[in-house]
């Protein structure tokens, strides 16, 4: 093993496969990584919508029970105004009930409009949220590929450095094998 790191960082043309090889497999990791985030984050999105639209089915369907129901006494009380169109006594007891169920009405609209205003703070916050998520994952993105952009940079300047150094080692030796003594000249 020792003999074939040794053998590795002697042979520049190893190194750089060696290098490239480790930026190939990092560059793999990081794409199977991503993709599986993506994916269960679809998968989380998709249980969420499915769940919210069930929910939003029942609660249509209850009103629309409800708007049956309020529709069948609607009918009903304009049937007892009618009946007790004769006495005065009737009337102001029909009258009073077509208050009291006005000011529910009101009560209910102003719940409506309370609801309804809620619900667009929400939608604004999730609005905001989502636009921050997606700056946010901008962000990662691109320092993610900035850091791998400088981890390929770095080990790049490594590989010159050591390049260098080698040719610096060895350049004290060529000078000695290419330059004759001087006592051999003179002879």
């Amino acid at each position: 093993m020792s003999e074939l790191i040794a053998r590795v960082q002697s042979d520049p043309v190893l190194m750089i496969s060696a290098a490239i090889g480790i930026v190939i497999l990092l560059f793999v990791v990081l794409v199977v990584v991503v993709a599986s985030m993506r994916v269960k984050t679809y998968k989380d999105r998709y249980v969420d919508v499915k769940i919210d639209n069930e929910t939003k089915e029942k609660r249509i369907v209850e009103l629309e029970e409800e708007l049956k129901a309020l529709q069948i006494k609607n009918a009903q009380n304009e049937q007892e105004l009618q009946q007790f169109d004769d006495t005065k006594k009737r009337l102001a007891q029909t009258q009073e009930l077509l208050e009291k169920t006005q000011k529910e009405l009101a009560s209910l609209q102003k719940l409506q409009g309370q609801t309804q205003t809620q619900l667009e703070q929400l939608q604004q916050q999730h609005e905001a949220l989502n636009d921050a998520h997606t700056a946010l994952n901008a962000r990662m993105k691109s320092l993610t590929e900035e850091n791998s952009k400088l981890r390929v940079n770095n080990a790049r300047l490594l590989m010159k450095l050591e390049t260098e150094e080698r040719f610096a080692s060895q350049m004290p030796q060529r000078k000695r094998h290419t330059t004759p003594n001087k006592g051999e000249n003179d002879e």
